[in-house]
């Protein structure tokens, strides 16, 4: 009896032993390479810091290429119309040969050897202009100038070629649209003046940039900018039927622009709602004159004459009665 409950005894100490012992050595082995790795890690990321220095953040805002790429409206500011350019038929013609007095103007800055921006923003508005119902040429115009000083008229006129094949829809293409060049001083001027900040990148030799449609009076004045890539024929209309100053368009047309505003914010135009409500409140007083006149011009007589009329009986399908009693 004594054996078998000492023996036990004996016995569990040294397992527990044992197991303390094994733990001990697995975190001591576990601590070790914890600091190793400490070690190794910590000089190489003192140095990266030091490298990079305490104030720097990374992934923080636009790249320094991108940087101050963007426009600034420059709404009410007017285009000179005396800066000369080269049309893509080599002729020298002045922004004042475009913006004439007689009909707005689309006004785009791109470039031919563009890798990507201009031909993803003119074939979206190729795309726009198809689907509209105004006419280039005949109710509007576009204007595109090379921000490249180096391009040439043969580049150009390529580029144009490419451009009128995608419109199929506007037969008045060819002279309604015009592709131009200009030398360096007058493209400065001209994106000046429309707040168009763009930048050449040297080590890619390609020029960042922004997307925008300027649209411009007959008068050379700006009226609006669109902002995005994507130019729905709705909005490209309302802009033009707003820089055409009343010029362009059919009644009805101006009639829709009446009831739309410009939203800066949004870079849209949007349903103005006050002007849809007296609008409606308008209709709805006419509708009750034309119903309500013709019921009183109608009523005939006094007022006791239609009394007595109401109070008179009836004698209509029947005999009248006899004036004696039988």
């Amino acid at each position: 009896m004594q054996q078998t409950t000492t023996q036990p005894e004996l016995r569990i100490p040294a397992i527990a032993a044992i197991g303390t012992r094994s733990t001990t050595i697995a975190l001591a082995a576990m601590g070790v390479w914890l600091c190793a790795v400490a070690m190794l890690v910590a000089p190489a990321a003192a140095q990266d810091q030091a490298r990079l220095g305490p104030d720097v953040s990374l992934n923080n805002g636009l790249p320094p290429e991108a940087q101050g790429i963007t426009v600034e409206q420059n709404l009410g500011k007017s285009i000179p119309t005396n800066l000369p350019l080269t049309d893509s038929k080599g002729r020298p013609i002045k922004t004042g040969y475009i913006i004439n007095g007689k009909l707005p103007t689309i006004v785009t800055l791109n470039y031919s050897n563009c890798p990507m921006l201009c031909s993803v923003q003119l074939n979206k508005l190729t795309s726009s202009l198809n689907k509209m119902d105004m006419q280039l040429g005949r109710d509007f115009q576009i204007l595109t100038v090379s921000i490249d000083p180096s391009e040439t008229t043969a580049r150009a006129a390529e580029t144009k070629a490419k451009y009128l094949l995608d419109l199929p829809n506007q037969p008045g293409a060819e002279e309604g649209w015009t592709f131009a060049t200009a030398k360096q001083p007058i493209i400065t001027k001209l994106a000046s003046v429309l707040g168009f900040k763009y930048r050449y990148d040297a080590a890619n030799k390609q020029y960042n940039h922004p997307a925008m449609l300027a649209f411009v009076s007959p008068t050379g004045v700006i009226t609006r900018y669109s902002l995005s890539i994507d130019f729905p024929p709705e909005q490209l209309k309302l802009a033009l039927l707003d820089a055409g100053q009343g010029q362009v368009g059919s009644a009805v047309d101006q009639f829709i622009l009446w009831c739309y505003s410009y939203d800066p914010d949004s870079n849209s135009y949007t349903p103005h709602a006050w002007k849809i409500m007296r609008l409606c409140g308008l209709g709805f007083i006419g509708l009750m004159f034309v119903t309500l006149v013709p019921y009183w011009v109608g009523r005939k007589g006094t007022p006791a004459s239609r009394r007595e009329d109401e109070s008179a009986p009836s004698f209509a399908g029947s005999e009248p009665p006899s004036s004696t009693e039988s």
